[in-house]
């Protein structure tokens, strides 16, 4: 791997000579593969019930051990032919990113209202609902129009209703005066964790692209700040190794706007988590040959003031008024459409952890009908299925629906959604 010349010579400095050594024998290592399974859809019990004509092999999985829900492959499947995949049963995320899981679980103790703010494609948004105190509400939201089509698709897989996907910048949310008690600012960076896995990143990286970036962040985490309750907790994330991005931005937050940096306990040695490279702050640096999975950055900070929790954050008049203020692209189930004569359900009631909401029949289908479905080709269904709308399963989750004309059935998976390709 040729790394960028600038990026060997502050990096070594940054690290010392032995610690960048094990990253260099890190980006050269295959990355791990990692999954993971969704709690509100039974997501292991669903693979372990495939046995031996699953994708996924449950005696092959090993824990991350700072997330509960998350597993390590033994190697990786091809998961875009996975019928449970696309139901929402699991989701394909590198485990350092889970960490959000066990920060959310140690400083979040009752409902809360959370915010995402840069969202795409979703695992952050996921992993943190899995790990939300129960009646939690989270706003999930992406500014690029574009990432955020494929963040409406995996949260609605997902299909936790008290997801709010959105698709704005920090300053609209500013503007509607939305308040949380947890924003998590996953901020656009320089990407050199993604190093091992994305040679584009690599190609696209200077010194000049760094300081960008570290104005950028500062920025958005400005944007954002009066909508961080008092004593309302920020998590701050890149996924980058340099300081500028990572420890001088958390100690600017500190300085600038006033919080404090909050150390989450219990971390266990064995999972080789490393500290503040620079400054003396609480950090935590998943890096490559040193930790399993990808670069990842993540601070905790607290914001000055005395935090007052509403007893029932979802049924707070923010969220009952936002499509007002706010470009809500899906929140739970989404209403049907009208086509002529006929009622179309939205593609949201078939996967909505909330079945009991779904009236139209539901259709185990096998393997390869499953597959002809989710790449929008015809199928055909058992004799005895109803006319009218059905939801197709599989595996016991709904994938989608179907119009069944007894001699054929036409296909209602969403076009931006299929299979596309022909392997």
């Amino acid at each position: 791997m040729q790394l960028p010349h600038d990026f060997e010579e502050y990096t070594k400095d940054l690290m010392g000579k032995k610690l960048y050594a094990t990253l260099l024998q890190g980006l050269n290592d295959t990355p791990t593969i990692s999954i993971r399974i969704n709690p509100f859809k039974d997501g292991l019990n669903r693979i372990a019930s495939r046995k031996d004509d699953g994708i996924i092999k449950v005696n092959e999985l090993t824990s991350v051990p700072w997330c509960s829900d998350g597993f390590y492959l033994a190697r990786k499947p091809e998961f875009i032919f996975d019928p449970l995949l696309h139901a929402g049963t699991y989701y394909v995320q590198e485990a350092s990113s889970m960490f959000l899981d066990y920060v959310l679980r140690q400083v979040v103790k009752e409902p809360i209202a959370m915010l995402d703010l840069s969202a795409a494609p979703g695992g952050k948004t996921t992993c943190a609902m899995g790990a939300l105190p129960k009646g939690s509400i989270l706003c999930s939201n992406e500014p690029v129009k574009k990432r955020a089509s494929i963040l409406r698709e995996n949260v609605e897989k997902y299909g936790h209703p008290d997801i709010i996907v959105t698709n704005n910048y920090a300053k609209d949310y500013a503007k509607a005066r939305m308040a949380f008690d947890v924003i998590l600012t996953d901020v656009p960076c320089s990407g050199e964790g993604m190093f091992r896995k994305n040679a584009f990143a690599i190609e696209d990286w200077s010194t000049a692209k760094v300081s960008e970036c570290q104005r950028l962040q500062r920025s958005i985490v400005e944007d954002i700040w009066q909508c961080l309750k008092p004593g309302g907790i920020l998590v701050y994330s890149t996924c980058t190794f340099n300081a500028m991005e990572d420890e001088e931005n958390v100690e600017w937050i500190a300085k600038e706007l006033g919080a404090k940096p909050i150390q989450i306990k219990n971390i266990a040695p064995e999972w080789n988590i490393t500290g503040a490279l620079k400054g003396d702050f609480p950090v935590y640096r998943f890096i490559p040959g040193v930790s399993r999975g990808e670069g990842l950055f993540m601070a905790v900070l607290q914001k000055d003031g005395e935090h007052t929790a509403e007893a029932n954050p979802r049924e707070s008049r923010q969220f009952k008024d936002i499509s007002k203020k706010l470009h809500v692209l899906t929140h739970g189930v989404n209403p049907p459409e009208k086509k002529g004569k006929k009622i179309i359900p939205d593609e949201s009631l078939s996967l909505t952890i909330n079945q009991e909401e779904n009236n139209y029949p539901r259709i185990e289908v096998d393997h390869n009908t499953a597959i002809k479905y989710l790449r929008r080709e015809a199928i055909t269904l058992p004799p005895d299925t109803p006319r009218g709308i059905v939801t197709i399963c599989f595996g016991g989750l709904g994938l989608g629906f179907a119009n069944n004309l007894s001699n054929r059935a036409n296909n209602l998976f969403p076009q931006e959604w299929r299979i596309k390709t022909t392997h």
